[in-house]
């Protein structure tokens, strides 16, 4: 009991021996008699306090328990909450390493289905150019031919051979551009057939991508509710715990208080009765400076244990 309980307890005991004693005083011009009564020893002292201080210690053996176990809980949450932290970041990096794998192969069976398209468009358009690259062979090969003989011969010129030379490169040249033409006109024709196969293939990636990022978030979503909903039971679950033993301790508390009181009212009762028998007119709680007052507390205790004893 703190000490301003200790300070009401006293004023009222005093205002209640005052009031007893003032009927005495009316017959008498007698001086008044004071007493004190050490309250703290004369609990100390008192048969049942020794009960009061095993529930006391009962009552800071449950304090500190669920103290003990709040803590523990707590810092097993955060643990919790860490862990399911790290699982998050070990989630993200599965899926993601998963939908890396998936487009990976997703675009390898693409680039097979494009090989083969490329081929079958290529031999397409070849067999559309065939003719024409054929006239154009025919049409320098004849000529080049006989360039190619006479220069082989032994007896010509030199600028015999230097006119034929310069010829041949020219016909090689007018063929390879022809040719050239030919080759980039096959390759637009080809992109022509091609692009919209492109685009198809752009797209299915493009769907693939959609369908596995949907996958995954909704595996993520089903998996991080049924963890939120788990980690969210822990506080409730502790708050369960911890309101089982708030009421076991406020149990012990009432039940302290209530042995508490009865002491103090046994003191008191016993502090009343030997201040009528002695006539004091006022009993203090504890000693006051330049006041002479009797010491009852032996006397009390002594009472005390004479009413316990009963």
């Amino acid at each position: 009991m703190d000490r301003s309980n200790w300070r009401k307890i006293g004023l009222i005991l005093a205002a209640a021996l005052l009031i007893s004693a003032c009927g005495s005083n009316l017959r008498g011009t007698q001086s008044d008699k004071i007493a004190v009564v050490n309250w703290h020893r004369a609990m100390e002292n008192h048969p049942r306090y020794q009960n009061l201080q095993q529930q006391e210690k009962i009552l800071k053996d449950l304090l500190e328990k669920r103290q003990g176990q709040e803590n523990l809980a707590r810092a097993q949450i955060g643990s919790l909450e860490k862990l399911r932290q790290l699982r998050q970041l070990s989630e993200v990096s599965y899926w993601q390493a998963d939908f890396n794998t998936r487009m990976v192969e997703q675009r390898e069976r693409e680039a097979k289905k494009l090989q083969l398209k490329i081929a079958e468009v290529e031999e397409q358009v070849d067999k559309e150019l065939v003719p024409r690259k054929k006239a154009i062979e025919d049409n320098y090969q004849l000529e080049i031919f006989n360039l190619r003989a006479l220069l082989g011969a032994v007896r010509l010129k030199i600028d015999e051979r230097e006119a034929l030379e310069a010829k041949l490169q020219t016909l090689q040249h007018e063929r390879g551009k022809k040719v050239m033409e030919l080759q980039a006109e096959k390759q637009a024709l080809m992109e022509a057939q091609l692009a919209p196969y492109r685009e198809e293939m752009q797209q299915r990636m493009a769907d693939a991508a959609a369908r596995y990022q949907a996958e995954m978030l909704e595996h993520r979503k089903d998996k991080e509710q049924r963890e939120r909903e788990m980690f969210s039971a822990a506080p409730q679950a502790l708050h369960n715990a911890l309101a089982i033993m708030d009421r076991e301790i406020e149990k012990q508390q009432e039940k302290n208080e209530q042995l508490r009181q009865q002491i103090n009212g046994d003191i008191s009762s016993q502090a009343v009765k030997l201040a009528h028998e002695h006539g004091y007119t006022i009993v203090f709680n504890q000693f006051k400076v330049n006041v002479n007052a009797d010491d009852i507390t032996d006397k009390v205790v002594e009472s005390l244990k004479k009413q316990i004893q009963k």
